[in-house]
């Protein structure tokens, strides 16, 4: 299946990547999703990055015969420079990540395990690790799936929260994300990134 590119949409210059849920089936999809350098602005400015040399993802795509969920198995590269937390200088970083998601039809019925969680209350769900994405797939949005919006979700995990240049220290003149108090995060996804290794630390 050819690779759809990437779109600008809007006055909000968001970025589409879609594919037809449909187009999927048991058979393995490969897909390539590489925006044009023209984009990389938009894609530094959603993250803050300073800039972008190159970005590509593969992905395979392949529906379960049994449950009917879409699993998505992706393989991001990419070079870049962040900026530094503390002179906002670039940093180069080579980000290479892999990743597994799943999608599911809103009318399909929800897996064993969420099911019974569904019928617990509240404090008993907190005191149990976060539900595996297999048991929890997202919900597939009008029969489309944005394949653009999912890498960039875990391409933004991958950064490193607090990039700094080498020999480079906090004066005190000016606040940066180094020496920012805790809970402060420049990336947007920063705090998911920590948050999801503060549970992952609660299961040792």
């Amino acid at each position: 299946m050819p690779d759809k590119g990437f779109e600008i949409s809007g006055e909000n210059q968001e970025w589409l990547n879609i594919i037809e849920s449909d187009d999927i089936g048991s058979a393995c999809v490969k897909i390539n999703v590489s925006p044009p350098q023209s984009f990389y602005p938009v894609l530094c400015r959603r993250l803050g990055l300073h800039s972008i040399e190159m970005f590509s993802a593969e992905l395979k795509l392949q529906r379960n015969n049994v449950n009917k969920v879409i699993n998505v198995n992706g393989e991001i590269s990419a070079k870049i420079h962040q900026k530094c937390v503390v002179t906002a200088g670039p940093v180069q970083e080579t980000v290479t990540e892999i990743f597994e998601a799943w999608f599911k039809d809103p009318n399909q019925a929800v897996s064993f395990e969420k099911a019974k969680r569904e019928r617990m209350s509240r404090k008993e769900q907190e005191k149990l690790q976060v539900i595996d994405e297999y048991d929890d797939p997202e919900d597939i949005v009008e029969g489309k799936i944005d394949l653009g919006e999912l890498v960039m979700q875990y391409f933004s995990l991958a950064l490193s929260p607090y990039p700094r240049l080498d020999g480079a220290e906090y004066d005190g003149d000016t606040l940066g994300l180094g020496a920012a108090p805790e809970g402060s995060y420049d990336n947007p996804f920063a705090a998911l990134k920590d948050w999801k290794k503060s549970e992952s630390n609660k299961d040792k």
